[in-house]
């Protein structure tokens, strides 16, 4: 991850508030770009985060599968994820998976652009998700599975609004986007949309097939503990081999 600048840091230190006095000041996409590496670093995260995310993944056949879940995390990784409902089925009692994981996959510093690995471009101001933010087009400067294309920073927070990235792997190539907000005293993924085409192969007359799949967070509660028992496995939970954010 690209680090601040010591002179950006010594700003930081020395105004109150320093990332709502710069924002009213409008600072520059550039000056802009370095204020979201700061404010990432000083991302929080929670002790303990309770929520529920809807996971819905369709193809060009018409299959259609809807999972709606609910997890209890602990900041050291302890984790719970319960498959509550699928297709609007209530799934009695739910299927539970017991996990340990220090990196949540959809935290906001998961997703860094840094110039060590893109080339970065200001892309003008645009209103995301019904938020005003700078944006950047963004360019990996080594192929990868997974790439950034286009980043949209907040203008008051320089926290994420949006990143939209490109995926391929497994003969399947497209592109999503994931996008965050401020819950409470934190900036937590809100959803997640992916599609990708499996091309039939050259000169076949059959469509490619497309496969889409979106994640939609809602819920969120920060308790002030989970109960010991809730992550731990429990003999009469069934467990379930579904993808897990």
């Amino acid at each position: 991850m690209l680090r601040p600048s010591l002179a950006l840091m010594a700003a930081l230190m020395i105004v109150g508030s320093p990332l709502r006095a710069l924002a009213a000041e409008a600072p520059s996409a550039g000056l802009a770009f370095d204020l979201y590496h700061a404010a990432l670093l000083s991302v929080r995260r929670p002790s303990y985060v309770q929520f529920e995310y809807m996971q819905t993944r369709s193809s060009s056949s018409g299959r259609v599968r809807v999972e709606q879940h609910r997890v209890f995390r602990a900041s050291d990784g302890r984790e719970r994820n319960d498959t509550i409902m699928v297709n609007g089925t209530r799934v009695v009692p739910p299927l539970s998976r017991i996990m340990r994981r220090l990196v949540w996959p959809y935290d906001a510093d998961q997703f860094t652009v840094s110039n060590d690995d893109y080339g970065v471009a200001p892309a003008g101001m645009a209103v995301v998700a019904g938020r005003k933010t700078y944006g950047y087009t963004l360019a990996r400067k080594t192929p990868a599975n997974f790439a950034l294309k286009g980043l949209y920073v907040d203008v008051r927070r320089f926290l994420p609004v949006r990143e939209a990235f490109s995926v391929t792997g497994g003969g399947c190539s497209g592109a999503g986007a994931i996008d965050f907000g401020p819950l409470a005293a934190y900036w937590l993924p809100i959803s997640v949309q992916v599609s990708c085409a499996i091309a039939s192969g050259p000169g076949s007359a059959v469509a490619p097939r497309v496969f889409k799949e979106s994640i939609r967070f809602s819920n969120y509660h920060f308790p002030a503990s989970i109960p010991a028992d809730v992550l731990m496995a429990k003999s009469s939970t069934g467990a379930t081999g579904a993808a897990q954010p």
